[in-house]
């Protein structure tokens, strides 16, 4: 006669079995706090080693990150009255903008913090200055050119969800009822890559993401996407809910140690852009 356990493990494969399976990543329901959570879309960059003797208060940029500038954003300003210091506009009331040359050795770049810098700032180093400020959404955006022996690449991790056991920092695969078995992995993140079959829920420069996969697997377990896992435990098959995953990286350091001016000359890491699945 066959134990209670595994009866519950033949009726609980049978369910799982029969259940339609939408294999579509997008369908796959997330709790509401996933909406606030932020995807950078983009490279950043660590901003170390300014001196506040040659750059004044563009060292205060020091110990920051900043965005590089989006594809297709172009570095302009709006145009100042010399006489009134107001901004210009035109006819219908819209601000009239002027190109920005940018030294030579130098980007632009997006950054948080307010210099505060008074009308046309000068200092003694070449390769700074201040543009403009862009809102994006309600938070303010200050467009710098700083030299490119101040800003260092970083690596960002991201929480991923997927249908494809990746390889990661770290990840568990979930068995559902609809989706399949569904991957939560922190994987390396590459903001020109495409990820298919896969969905970016927020990056970060950490591989710890604990408490939002917690956020993510208790509202799958009390909205039915999943089986309850501690109710799923068994002697014979171990925890029939959740599934190994290829855990593919042991290290991990956010920041180059060249910068990028430094990479020109010496050249960059592997920036592949193959597929991280198995």
């Amino acid at each position: 006669m066959a134990s209670l356990e595994k009866v519950f493990i033949k009726e609980f494969k049978r369910n799982i079995r029969s259940a339609r399976v939408n294999k579509n990543i997008y369908n796959v329901p997330l709790p509401k706090e996933v909406e606030d959570w932020n995807v950078s879309g983009g490279d950043i960059y660590a901003i170390k080693g300014i001196s506040s003797e040659g750059a004044g208060l563009y060292s205060n940029l020091n110990k920051t990150l900043v965005k590089k500038l989006p594809k297709g954003m172009v570095a302009s300003k709006r145009k100042i009255d010399l006489v009134t210091r107001n901004f210009v506009k035109d006819s219908n009331g819209r601000f009239i903008y002027e190109d920005v040359k940018i030294p030579q050795g130098s980007i632009v770049v997006l950054s948080r913090v307010n210099l505060n810098l008074p009308y046309k700032y000068k200092v003694e180093e070449d390769g700074f200055g201040y543009i403009d400020f862009v809102l994006n959404g309600s938070t303010k955006e200050f467009l710098y050119y700083v030299p490119k022996k101040y800003l260092y690449h970083t690596y960002q991790t991201a929480l991923a969800l997927s249908v494809k056991n990746m390889k990661n920092f770290f990840g568990m695969g979930y068995l559902s009822w609809r989706f399949g078995t569904i991957y939560l992995h922190i994987i390396p993140y590459k903001p020109n890559q495409q990820y298919v079959g896969t969905k970016i829920l927020k990056t970060s420069h950490k591989i710890n993401y604990e408490k939002e996969v917690k956020t993510i697997v208790d509202y799958w377990i009390n909205n039915d996407i999943i089986p309850n896992i501690s109710l799923c435990n068994t002697l014979e098959e171990g925890n029939l809910v959740m599934k190994e995953t290829s855990r593919g990286f042991d290290s991990y350091e956010p920041i180059d140690e060249l910068s990028l001016d430094e990479k020109e000359i010496y050249g960059s890491a592997d920036d592949s852009t193959e597929d991280l699945g198995d």
